[in-house]
Parts: C-alpha cells; sequence; structure tokens
C-alpha cells in the first residue's frame, strides 16, 4: 500500500506547537478581534489634530502600540492555524477576517502619514525635547520622517493601502497553489514503496542515496510546476504589477530602491554583492566539482546538488534528540540561551512533523504571546539543523522583546538570518569536533557548505538577478509572461550553473516555486545572513569572549537602530566587499578541509 501523508490528528500531539497559550478558545480570539475593531475606530479622534501638542501625538503614539501588539498577537495565530492545514475553511476564514481588519485599519490610518509629515521636524524634535514621555518614540518618529518625500495625500494613500492589500490575495493565491493544489503524485522510495510526493518531504527523497529516487522525486514535482507555471506567472505578473503602482504612486525611481529604502540600504550596496557573487562563481563550481567527482559523475543533474556525499549515517533524531543535541551546540551562547531552548521544547512551541495540507518548509514566527517554530522534520540531520535554524531566529525574537519596548522589538529582516545561519554553523562545528564517524563530520562539512551554497551564491547569483531584471521590466511597463519569466531564468541558471551541471528543461521553471518572490528583495538578505554568519561563527568559535558579549548584544537591538548601524556593533560593514569575500574564503576552505578529511 502506498505511503500518504498522515493526517494532522495522528501525529502525537507533543510534536504539535500549542496555540491555546496564544488564545485559550474562539472566544478569547472573538474578544482580542472586537478590541482591536475599537481601537482603530479610535484613530479617527486624532483626524485633524494629531500633531496639535506633544500629549497628543503621544497618546497616539501609545495607541499605535496597543494595535500593533493585539494585531500582531491576531495574525500569528490565525497565521499559524492556517499553515496547519491550508486546506481547512474554517482557518482560511478566519486568516482572512484578520487580513480585512489590517486593511479597515490601514484605510482609517491612511490620514495620518500625510497630517504628520505636513507638520515640520523640527517642531516633532520640539515636543519630542519638551516631553519627556515622547522621547521614548524620538527613534520611530525619526524614521517615520524619512519617508517624508514619498508620502501622498490622505486620499492617496487610502487607494494604496487597498492595492497593498489587493496584492496580499495574490501572495495567498499562490500559498494556495503551491501548498495543496499542485499534486506531484508519487514516487518510489529507496526500499520501492510508492510514496506520495509533497513540498513537505521533498527535500528528504531529493537527498536520498539512491540516484532514481532523486531523479524521480525531481521528475515528478518539475512536470506539476510546469503544469501550473502559466497561471502563477499570470499571479506573479499581477502581484509585481501591484508593487510598481505603490512605487510609482509614491514616487519611488525603482521597485528595488523602494524595497531597499526600508532598510537604508543603497543599490549600490545591492548591486555590489550581486557583482562579488557573480565575480566569483568560480568557487561555486570548486564545489560542484567536487560534488560530480565524489559522486563519480561525467556531469551533474540539478537533482544531484543535493545529494549526499557520503554514506548518510543510520541514525535518527527524535526530536528530544535534536534539541539535545542542539543544547550542546549552542552552550557557547551560556545558560539563559540553552535553558530557552529547553523551555520552547518543553511548552510545546515546536510543530515538528509534515502532515497533509501543512504548509511546507520551515519558520520562526512571534507575537506578543509567544515564539512559535514550525517544521516538517524528517529525522534526519539536515532536518536538525533547519530546526536549529529557526531556533536562532526565535532566539533573536526572544532577546529583541525582552531588550525592548513593544514598538521597538522587531528586527529588520535585513539582519535575522544571521542569527538564523550562525546556528547551522555552530551545530555542524559541534559535530565535526565532537564525534568519530567520520561520515557524519563529513556530513557535517556538506551540511555548512550547502547552507553557504544556497544561501549566498543561491539567493544571489540567481534569485535576486532574477528579482531586480522582473521588477525592473514591470516598473518599466513591459507586460511578462510564463515564456518571459522562464527566458529570464533560464539564462540566469546557465550561468549559474557553469558547464558542471547539465540544465535539465525543467531548471527554466523554477522561478514559478520560489515563495519569497512574493515578499520582494527579501531573497538577498539570505546572502547577508550567510556571510554574516562565517564571520560570526569563527569569532565565537575562536573564543573571543569580548565578540561573544558583542554579539549577544546585537540580538537585543531588536528595531532600536537601522540594520546597517546594528551590523556595524558586531564589525559587519556592507559597503566593503571584503567581509563578503571573507564568507566566500572560508566556504572555499571548508571545500579543503572536507576533501583533506574525505581522503583520510
Amino acid at each position: 500500500m502506498a505511503k500518504e501523508e498522515k493526517l494532522r490528528s495522528e501525529i502525537d500531539d507533543k510534536y504539535k506547537w500549542d496555540l491555546t497559550k496564544m488564545y485559550k478558545d474562539g472566544q478569547a480570539f472573538e474578544k482580542d478581534f472586537t478590541k482591536l475593531e475599537t481601537l482603530i475606530d479610535q484613530i479617527n479622534n486624532y483626524k485633524g489634530i494629531l500633531t496639535s501638542d506633544s500629549k497628543t501625538l503621544y497618546n497616539y503614539m501609545k495607541l499605535e502600540d496597543e494595535i500593533d501588539v493585539i494585531f500582531t498577537n491576531l495574525y500569528v495565530y490565525a497565521n499559524c492555524k492556517n499553515d496547519e492545514d491550508v486546506t481547512n475553511k474554517e482557518s482560511q476564514k478566519t486568516y482572512n477576517k484578520v487580513l480585512g481588519l489590517l486593511s479597515k485599519y490601514n484605510e482609517v490610518a491612511s490620514f495620518t502619514g500625510p497630517e504628520l509629515l505636513k507638520t515640520d521636524y523640527d517642531v516633532i524634535k520640539k515636543y519630542i525635547k519638551e516631553n519627556h514621555d515622547l522621547k521614548e518614540y524620538a527613534f520611530d518618529l525619526e524614521q517615520i520622517y524619512r519617508y517624508q518625500p514619498y508620502v501622498l495625500g490622505e486620499k492617496e494613500e487610502k487607494l494604496l493601502s487597498n492595492i497593498s492589500e489587493l496584492s496580499m490575495k495574490f501572495k495567498n493565491n499562490f500559498n494556495i497553489i503551491n501548498n495543496s493544489i499542485i499534486d506531484f503524485g508519487y514516487i518510489k522510495d529507496a526500499f520501492g514503496n510508492d510514496v506520495k510526493l509533497t513540498n513537505g518531504n521533498y527535500s528528504k527523497y531529493i537527498r536520498s542515496e539512491k540516484r532514481s529516487v532523486r531523479k524521480d522525486a525531481y521528475l515528478k514535482r518539475s512536470l506539476a510546476t510546469k503544469k501550473f507555471a502559466n497561471l502563477i506567472s499570470t499571479d506573479y505578473e499581477a502581484y509585481v504589477k501591484s508593487c510598481s503602482m505603490i512605487a510609482k504612486a509614491k514616487g519611488y525611481p525603482s521597485n528595488l530602491y523602494m524595497y531597499l529604502f526600508d532598510d537604508g540600504v543603497s543599490e549600490e550596496v545591492y548591486d555590489n554583492l550581486l557583482k562579488v557573487a557573480n565575480d566569483n562563481l568560480g568557487v561555486l563550481h570548486k564545489y560542484y566539482k567536487l560534488r560530480k567527482d565524489i559522486l563519480k559523475l561525467d556531469i551533474l543533474e540539478p537533482y544531484d546538488l543535493s545529494a549526499p556525499l557520503v554514506k548518510e549515517s543510520n541514525k535518527k533524531y527524535t526530536p528530544d534528540d535534536a534539541i539535545e543535541l542542539i543544547c550542546k551546540a549552542m552552550h557557547v551562547y551560556g545558560d539563559e540561551y540553552v535553558n530557552q531552548i529547553r523551555k520552547l521544547y518543553k511548552d510545546r512551541c515546536i510543530d515538528f512533523y509534515p502532515n497533509k495540507g501543512k504548509k511546507s518548509g520551515y519558520y520562526q514566527n512571534d507575537s506578543y504571546k509567544g515564539i512559535v517554530v514550525l517544521g516538517n522534520y524528517n529525522d534526519n540531520y539536515a532536518s536538525v539543523s533547519s530546526i536549529a535554524h529557526e531556533l536562532g531566529h526565535a532566539m533573536h525574537s526572544y532577546y529583541s522583546k525582552k531588550g525592548n519596548k513593544e514598538h521597538l522589538s522587531e528586527y529588520a529582516i535585513l539582519v535575522a538570518e544571521i542569527a538564523s545561519l550562525t546556528n547551522e554553523m555552530l551545530l555542524s562545528n559541534y559535530v565535526i569536533n565532537n564525534t568519530g564517524d567520520k561520515n557524519l563530520k563529513l556530513q557535517a562539512i556538506n551540511n555548512i557548505l550547502e547552507v553557504f551554497s544556497d544561501n549566498f551564491f543561491g539567493t544571489l547569483a540567481h534569485g535576486s538577478v532574477f528579482e531586480k531584471i522582473v521588477h525592473e521590466k514591470i516598473y518599466n511597463g513591459e507586460s511578462l509572461t510564463e515564456e518571459d519569466f522562464n527566458n529570464i531564468f533560464d539564462k540566469i541558471i546557465k550561468r549559474h550553473n557553469g558547464s558542471l551541471v547539465n540544465t535539465s528543461e525543467y531548471s527554466k521553471y523554477n522561478w514559478s516555486r520560489v515563495p519569497h518572490f512574493y515578499t520582494p528583495f527579501y531573497y538577498y538578505k539570505y546572502s547577508i545572513g550567510a556571510c554574516g554568519a562565517c564571520y560570526v561563527a569563527k569569532k565565537i568559535l575562536s573564543g573571543d569572549k569580548e565578540f561573544l558579549s558583542k554579539y549577544l548584544n546585537f540580538l537585543k537591538l531588536g528595531g532600536s537602530m537601522m540594520p546597517l548601524d546594528e551590523l556595524k556593533t558586531i564589525g559587519l560593514d556592507l559597503t566593503n566587499t571584503k567581509v563578503i569575500e571573507e564568507g566566500i574564503n572560508y566556504f572555499s576552505e571548508l571545500i579543503d578541509e572536507f576533501m583533506v578529511i574525505y581522503n583520510s
């Protein structure tokens, strides 16, 4: 009998997150929802008087805080319930209900930006100076005034908020297509069993030691994706057009500029990252050659890029095993860090195993009621590493919320991946130094190689290039079809792969299965995380106590500084490409180390 993915009800409760810690029941959720509706209505009380005096401005900022806290709690809960099973109609209804309230908030609050920015910033600085309470919001107000050139009138901002809500629908369409409509069919596993292939278990089978299993998984997913590429292309083009409408209306010179502006990143920094990645593709190809030689292949196929380079250890890691191993690897951070990881596990904040209809992949999310981690765990080392990654985000959230008031507790995505990828590197280094199993040692090194390859070269050398081209074309008025998207991606992937990897006829469709493209110019931030993690992990492992203290303080900064300034507190200056090149050099050194151990 074919193996089907389990229903959620068939999974042991101790391996599922307990969302009742956020909201005990539907009644508690509705109570907060009703309260939020009332608070949103109160925003109208400030129309026309928002900047009349410092006390009024302070009271409005406090109201915004209260709204943000409750909305975050409602959204995270509804999002998690929806992701447990994206086919569940009640969960979809609840999620859409929260999105609808967000739309109402954006519409009601559309006057606040224009009204605030009509007041000279010198007046606001005077208010901050005379009102001690308002000093708490000095940084927030400074950030608001950064956007002064790009804020329109009330009517225009209201219209743009509606367009923004519409763009969320395109994103939701993709998630439904990707997680519940596309059917990959069945494959034969390594033991000849028929297995239902899903987004949740694909990573397991594309890493199979048996090449026929990898090939079958790759082809089945590719064929299924190809069938929906035209639908996704229509959806994605509409999404990018909605982004362009907002960018043009606000006066941004490009979509790229608009999305980089949030983090204070210049287009020059972005382009430098792309250039460094492109100039060093030879190092990536060195890794591909290592793969080709060890796998004894004349040429690599796309389904060989995640193949195990050594026989995988037969050891299976239960969730208990995973948490124990992660805690041992993270002991370098100190007791507080480790104890909080144990608490997250004990309190059932982690949703480990895949189930039918569950959102694919891994993520961490946090509200003011708690931290949660979603996984699609497969009991192998790669899954342990993925949990370690998300717990890096979880601990970043823990320290950020502990170290800041609510309105300054949300760290930027730009700095987020450093905390997560550093954990993967520390985990691998711990395994390398604490096992006598040569294969496991090599597996751990290769895990770092894969992390860097995927998160640096994978995001920069094709993902981020694709985004820049697509957004630029659509911003400039071009209409793009499935064929256009395929052609753009095909050219990029061929340059990225070089002569060592055969470009499959399906490779050009890979753009259509990347959820990150629906969060514009998010992808490149992984590259900063990859290089930053190399830098941080090497410093910590060297025993540099002073740096460790700086790093833990970095995790506590939340959103209290601009992201590039936060990075500078640990010595990372993105305007200096040497920082990026150091990460690439570390990647190259690990390739050499792998070969030394492999040949020993």
